[in-house]
């Protein structure tokens, strides 16, 4: 098929044409320099509007800030006279391009820190790397992973209920088993030792049966795989059916199933044969004595057990109306006490029943101490993360209360904060004890991936959201507060921005007149941060959206920024239309960020790059047609080409794919695994080879180009696999464009191996160039390409991974 030439205005030299958008299309006719320029714009088409950089439109709400609304989208960048030169912000010239196509896997990490920040604040228990595996033309089906912690835990500490060996040696004549127990036998617990004598490699979380019933392939998740559905609150749509439609697919992966239920779960009738059930066990001492020993070993749990008093409190405790989960907790005081000293059991009893009947209002009042209260905030606003930024972030909030007010609150009436304190008067054990918290070993993701720390967090769930809208209605401190909240978000820590952002949301939900009118303004024009700002009013707003009474509001607001005319305002727009709005309407929010493509600020390119990431990581198969579509065309229209180039290199470099746990393999480019998924052709490898082209040809961003290619490559260096999908990429979809382009990418693989660079690539450079020289000795390439990369030979696809070398 063919598309014929259009008369629309033609690419520029360097360039090639974009791709037609149509399913039926293709690139049009090849001429003498590369495809013509197709007919018409690509993409969606956007309605005639005002321009965005145009007067006469709306005011911009933010127009009293620090920089008011004189800064206008598209103005030229003057200085006064004598004075120093402005730095010129549109998009082909700024030097900050560089750094926003040098974020590898940013959108990829903020989408994963703003989940786990939303479990932490909002009390979500649902959390852990998310995996999504397509289910056909349905939504996606959601894993999470199940803590490490978790496993080991049950791994060293499960004790066997009445007839377990029975249990397993029946549960698993299938690939499938349906748990059922009473209230109190760890059936969490026993579902996933099921799974450990299956020889389960890997622990997963499904949300419900409905998830379950979508679950098409397990492919991304390795062989061995335990999948876990607990307690679903769907369990009465269960059906043997799904159950034996799964079998196959779970041998294939070789992967195990274990959903669980409780005494008052409905089960149909024909769900019996995959049913087994356990019992509570006869007394709990083997558990408390199970899990004291995992956290203390054996001679320290004999001489915690043994202390005095110790033993009439186990049997106070673990009476018959206590579960294994009693035990569990009653081991955690125990092993604290422990560690403390000498074991009292007043205390124990305190902590075991750790509210004292106080709702976390009341508990926050009685602390008195205004370092404390400090102390819970921070925890209540970064729970979750390394301890160390609470700490820090505690003592930021603790500075800004030391003067003669010097009180938190009303009910302080000690006088003001002392202006030193004794930093050793504390261990951090007891102040943990003292705010109800606990600190953990964890491995976390944060900027530089996954690594080992110890984190800080409440105990109860319930009290992060409970404490922000508690200190934020309750005391007049709310300048004092967003002060710090705004502190938080200018640090160069993503993972602190996404939370202090998500607190943010919290307290809009409650105040939002008073926080979009009075603070986001000023956060929005921020002279030096205004960048980290403008993205935390989006996580801001992301929590809002929760919200039924305030979504109007926030859509107005939003509507407000993009009309405005201020750059400061349009770029937040941008964000917001990707991060929060884009979920509910994607095709509006596509198209408002298409038509910000005109404006000619840098930073409202770059919000428009990260916006198309967040889109496409919320659905990377669904959303990747429009989204691509969307930047192809502003990559070909003239006023938004800039804007294009840069949102495409920012999109190619944000978003990695998720490995599973234990995997050796680094995460990969989520658009070139998206490529190498489809036939030779498809649509989507056309529209990526097309804005490739267009990028490495380009005048603007060619160097940033090559160094996010080179960055693709740089992965491939040790993995063959991908090293062969790379070549078939960049050969049958991005060289075959022209001949200029594949002459460029010949020139920058040669460069790849000199002897000057930091980082040589050697097999990349040579299986690329050889692949290029093949492919130039086809009838339909030309002979320049052939003259640039020297002797060809016929192209034949390796025999083995990287090319066999």
């Amino acid at each position: 098929m063919t598309t014929p030439a259009g008369t629309g205005p033609a690419a520029a030299p360097t360039t090639t044409a974009a791709p037609a958008v149509t399913p039926t299309a293709s690139p049009g006719p090849t001429g003498p320099n590369g495809p013509t320029s197709p007919n018409g714009p690509v993409g969606p088409q956007v309605p005639t509007a005002p321009s965005p950089g145009s007067g006469g439109t709306a005011p911009d709400p933010g127009a009293g800030g620090a920089h008011g609304a004189d800064h206008q989208a598209g103005a030229p960048n003057t200085a006064q006279p004598g004075g120093p030169s402005a730095p010129d912000n549109t998009v082909g010239k700024s030097e900050s391009a560089s750094q926003a196509t040098a974020r590898v896997g940013a959108g990829s990490l903020r989408a994963g820190l703003l989940r786990t920040a939303w479990t932490r604040i909002g009390g979500d228990r649902v959390e852990g790397d998310k995996i999504v595996i397509q289910a056909g033309s349905e939504r996606g089906v959601v894993l999470r992973v199940l803590a490490a912690g978790v496993v080991e835990t049950v791994r060293h500490t499960f004790q066997p209920p009445p007839r377990w060996d029975d249990v397993v040696a029946d549960a698993w004549r299938r690939r499938s088993v349906v748990l059922r127990g009473p209230l109190g036998a760890g059936k969490t617990a026993a579902a996933v030792r099921l799974l450990l004598a299956a020889q389960a490699k890997s622990f997963y979380l499904l949300d419900s049966v409905a998830e379950l019933t979508r679950l098409t392939e397990l492919s991304r998740l390795g062989t061995g795989a335990g999948l876990l559905v607990d307690r679903p609150v769907d369990l009465s749509e269960l059906r043997a059916t799904q159950l034996a439609g799964l079998e196959d697919l779970l041998l294939r992966a070789d992967a195990h199933l274990v959903v669980t239920a409780g005494p008052e779960a409905e089960l149909g009738r024909d769900v019996t044969e995959y049913v087994q059930r356990i019992t509570r066990p006869h007394a709990l001492d083997g558990v408390l004595r199970a899990h004291l020993t995992h956290r203390l070993g054996e001679p320290d749990t004999d001489g915690a057990l043994t202390s005095a008093g110790v033993p009439g409190l186990v049997t106070e405790l673990l009476d018959s109306a206590a579960g294994c989960l009693h035990a569990a907790r009653l081991a955690e005081v125990l092993a604290h006490e422990h560690g403390t000293g000498a074991i009292d059991p007043e205390r124990v009893r305190a902590r075991m029943d750790h509210t004292g009947g106080e709702t976390p209002e009341e508990w926050f009042e009685s602390l008195g101490d205004t370092a404390l209260r400090t102390q819970a905030v921070a925890l209540a606003v970064l729970g979750g993360l390394p301890q160390e930024h609470v700490a820090m972030a505690a003592s930021a909030l603790l500075d800004r209360f030391r003067s003669e007010r010097g009180v938190l609150a009303d009910s302080v009436r000690d006088g003001p904060v002392p202006l030193s304190q004794d930093p050793f008067s504390q261990s951090r054990r007891l102040l943990a004890d003292q705010l109800r918290a606990r600190t953990v070993s964890a491995v976390t993701k944060g900027d530089l991936g996954l690594l080992p720390c110890t984190v800080a967090e409440y105990r109860d769930p319930g009290y992060p959201a409970r404490i922000i809208r508690h200190v934020w209605s309750e005391y007049r401190i709310q300048r004092e507060l967003i002060a710090w909240l705004g502190e938080l978000v200018d640090k160069p820590s993503l993972s602190v921005r996404s939370f202090a952002g998500t607190a943010l949301g919290l307290i809009a939900t409650e105040s939002f007149d008073h926080i979009a009118t009075q603070v986001f303004p000023g956060w929005l024009h921020a002279e030096h941060t205004g960048a980290f700002r403008r993205e935390a009013i989006a996580y801001a707003l992301r929590i809002c959206l929760r919200d039924p009474q305030v979504r109007t509001g926030v859509r107005a607001l939003v509507d407000g920024w993009y009309m405005s005319g201020a750059w400061q305002s349009q770029a937040a727009a941008a964000r917001a239309y990707g991060l929060c709005l884009g979920g509910a309407d994607l095709a509006t929010a596509v198209q408002r960020l298409t038509r910000l493509g005109t404006v000619d600020h840098i930073d409202v390119a770059i919000a428009i790059g990260d916006a198309f990431s967040d889109l496409l990581e919320q659905d990377v198969a669904g959303h990747a047609p429009l989204v691509l579509r969307a930047v192809a065309e502003m990559a070909h229209e003239p006023s938004s080409r800039p804007s294009g180039h840069l949102a495409f290199l920012i999109l190619a470099n944000a978003l990695l794919t998720e490995e599973p746990p234990g995997s050796t393999r680094q995460p990969r480019p989520r658009l070139l695994t998206l490529a190498a998924e489809q036939p030779p052709g498809h649509e989507l490898r056309r529209l990526l080879g097309y804005l490739w082209a267009e990028v490495i040809n380009g005048e603007l961003f060619s160097d940033d180009a090559g160094s996010v290619l080179e960055g693709w490559f740089a992965r491939a260096e040790t993995d063959p696999q991908l090293l062969d999908d790379m070549v078939r990429h960049v050969v049958e979809d991005v060289a075959r464009s022209s001949p200029r382009t594949a002459m460029l990418l010949d020139h920058q693989a040669a460069r790849w191996t000199d002897p000057d660079r930091f980082l040589s690539l050697p097999r990349s450079s040579a299986v690329l160039r050889a692949a290029l020289r093949a492919s130039a000795s086809t009838p339909s390439a030309s002979s320049a390409v052939g003259a640039a990369a020297g002797p060809s030979a016929p192209y034949a696809r390796p025999t083995q991974p990287g090319g066999g070398r």
